[in-house]
């Protein structure tokens, strides 16, 4: 279909890398996990807030990931922890009912049990691939990037849009968001992971929910969003 926006769009697709939640057997030389299994410097203990120890909800070890994570070369690993009581509202920064810690070596870190207070949603190894198709930014978000009025006018481009440009709406680590509702407007960052509810670990963000993460380069600051149905 010849439309200037699809040629444009055609220009700015990703390549995401997917997780792979269980369904494998496990490799004890393989460090990514969701809900457990965590790597921790036993002197500073369980990450806590002030509602007590935090979930353990997805461990990222980076040397695993196809690429990396655009900007943390240096990186070895990432974990992410909820609040274990309550999701923060619109988009908050690290440390606001949640929690994004970052190691720059695995030197010292050990495997930690789970606290009991904490153990609800079941571990499992991830591993991480390159997706066969590439990401493209949601009707919404693709506004940003390209002029779709021509689109919008045509019933036929339409549905070619939503039929030819989708995403991968399950966790992920780069392409564009998944987002069930509107993206943010007052995003502050780059998009660079998602995780969505996962049905193995029972991990469940509202309806079937997803949560979203951004890194502002300039202030180095993590923030997060999540919408559901």
């Amino acid at each position: 279909m010849e439309i200037k926006a699809f040629h444009e769009l055609n220009q700015i697709g990703k390549t995401p890398v997917t997780a792979k939640i269980g369904g494998f057997r496990s490799d004890p030389y393989r460090y990514s996990w969701f809900a457990g299994h965590f790597f921790m410097h036993p002197d500073k203990g369980w990450p806590t807030d002030q509602d007590g120890a935090m979930i353990p909800i997805l461990q990222i070890y980076l040397p695993e990931v196809p690429g990396g994570i655009n900007g943390f070369d240096e990186c070895k690993m990432i974990q992410i922890f909820l609040n274990q009581k309550a999701l923060p509202i619109d988009i908050t920064k690290n440390g606001e009912g949640w929690k994004l810690i970052e190691y720059s070596t695995m030197e010292g870190l050990e495997i930690v049990e789970t606290p009991e207070e904490v153990k609800g949603i079941k571990p499992f190894q991830i591993q991480w691939s390159e997706s066969e198709q590439e990401d493209y930014p949601c009707w919404e978000e693709a506004w940003s990037y390209v002029d779709l009025s021509e689109v919008n006018e045509s019933e036929e481009a339409t549905d070619y849009f939503f039929q030819q440009y989708s995403n991968y709406s399950f966790t992920k680590i780069g392409g564009y968001g998944a987002y069930i509702q509107s993206p943010p407007h007052q995003k502050q960052g780059e998009f660079m992971l998602q995780i969505a509810s996962e049905e193995k670990p029972r991990f469940m963000i509202g309806d079937h929910g997803t949560m979203y993460f951004y890194y502002n380069k300039e202030t180095k600051e993590w923030l997060m969003h999540w919408d559901c149905f």
